[in-house]
């Protein structure tokens, strides 16, 4: 009898517990959504909301599959909570209130010293800040290059390339990118050595473009906004008279005016964009922030500066859920993940690239962050990710591109001096500005 009263017992622990909890009482809904209200049902399967727990509607259904009605509500209920949560609200600051009244300093950063209160009077046209034949020391400038600080130096000279340091830090999260200029004008690679030919063509980019440093441009270091207008203006000031901006970031924020200025000279559907970027910068619509670095290209397509189809991104391998905005959907931005450079090789993906410009508009603008690299050739980037592009694979790929194609602009963006202990973050950026000069002087200069 014993044995018998066991052995039931053991089969009704194996078959289940013998007090089951309590909403284990109420049976469960045959489909998982059952019972939902509409709206809870709409946001149990919108997959934009559920991103942000980092969940699908499928794996909702799973959660929720075999719960009681009443769990099920409260499950999703809790989320709606948390969303609702998470926007603007009633007393929430719009805006960051600015000191108008100030008569001296509210715009005093960004107005131009006149030429006529220069100290030394003379000709207009870059100056060679050197004092010895073989300088070592002093002020340092972008590739050794003379300085400019007028537009008219840029005029009198000729100037083809011009780089500009555009030193803000203020959207990415990583700081330290102000000092990114600084970081690449003071980096052993370029510097004193734009005179130097290319290892793999010969061409001595130094000798062959006319080049200058038109120094550091101004910006609110407390707000990208502020900083936006002057950084377009700046650049559409190059581009009028007809110099190639080099802009040296700055994190990847910059991208939004410098892009914009050019468009505003150019035109927006004369311009295509070449973006080497680990990130997409399109996804991060729902950013509490307008002028995030990680929005620049999605804000450039909406405020028109750019059509989403003249815009090429390489070495993409973000793993973030994607939330498929407008200006990533098929057919519109082309995108190359650092996947297909894996699979195909550097020069057939350069083939692929330069193929597409063709069909594209002609005036081409590189852009350049340098997450796009693997982070064992640059520690010194606001947001890095492993898997990257090696320095024998960008070379190629830049100078190719920027030979092939009529550059008017580049942008080196998101250095970080301080998350880099050594140097190799500022070199390596350096032999990438070094790369796409080669190829604009082998586009200018075919015989040089």
């Amino acid at each position: 009898m014993r044995k018998m009263l066991f052995l039931s017992t053991l089969a009704a622990v194996l078959a289940g517990p013998l007090f089951p909890p309590a909403h284990a009482q109420a049976p469960a809904q045959p489909d998982a959504l059952a019972g939902l209200t509409p709206a809870e049902r709409a946001f149990a399967t919108d997959p934009h909301k559920l991103a942000e727990f980092r969940l699908t509607p499928e794996k909702v259904r799973m959660v929720l599959t075999g719960r009681s009605t009443v769990e099920a509500k409260d499950y999703i209920d809790a989320m709606m909570n948390a969303v609702a949560k998470e926007a603007f609200q009633p007393g929430d600051q719009p805006d960051i209130p600015l000191n108008t009244t100030s008569a001296l300093a509210f715009n005093g950063e960004t107005v131009v010293r006149p030429a006529i209160l220069d100290d030394l009077h003379r000709d207009p046209g870059p100056i060679i800040l050197d004092r010895y034949i073989h300088q070592k020391t002093g002020i340092p400038t972008f590739a050794h290059a003379p300085f400019a600080l007028h537009p008219e130096d840029l005029e009198a000279g000729h100037v083809e390339v011009a780089f500009v340091g555009v030193p803000q830090d203020f959207s990415t999260g990583w700081r330290d990118a102000l000092h990114g200029p600084m970081m690449l004008r003071t980096a052993d690679y370029l510097t004193g050595s734009a005179s130097d030919p290319d290892p793999d063509t010969g061409i001595n980019p130094g000798a062959a473009l006319r080049l200058a440093d038109y120094g550091d441009l101004a910006v609110d270091y407390m707000s990208v906004e502020r900083s936006e207008a002057h950084i377009r203006d700046m650049i559409a000031q190059m581009a009028r008279l007809h110099v190639v901006p080099f802009v040296i970031g700055g994190d990847h924020s910059v991208m939004f005016p410098d892009v914009s200025g050019l468009s505003s000279v150019y035109g927006h559907d004369a311009i295509s964009i070449v973006q080497f970027d680990a990130h997409g910068e399109t996804d991060w619509e729902d950013d509490g922030h307008l002028r995030a670095d990680n929005q620049s290209v999605r804000r450039l397509v909406e405020n028109g500066s750019v059509l989403p189809q003249n815009i090429i991104q390489v070495g993409v391998r973000d793993g973030a859920p994607s939330i498929q905005p407008t200006t990533s959907r098929p057919g519109s931005v082309i995108t190359h993940p650092v996947t297909e450079l894996e699979q195909h090789g550097t020069m057939a993906l350069l083939q692929t690239v330069n193929d597409e410009l063709k069909t594209k508009a002609h005036k081409v603008i590189v852009s350049f962050d340098l997450s796009v690299l693997d982070p064992a050739y640059a520690t010194g980037t606001g947001r890095p990710l492993p898997g990257g592009m090696t320095m024998r694979e960008a070379i190629p790929l830049v100078r190719g591109i920027c030979a092939s194609n009529t550059v008017v602009g580049f942008e080196l963006l998101d250095p970080a001096p301080v998350l880099d202990t050594t140097y190799q973050t500022g070199q390596n950026a350096n032999a990438i500005m070094h790369a796409c000069l080669t190829g604009i002087a082998l586009n200018r200069h075919p015989h040089t």
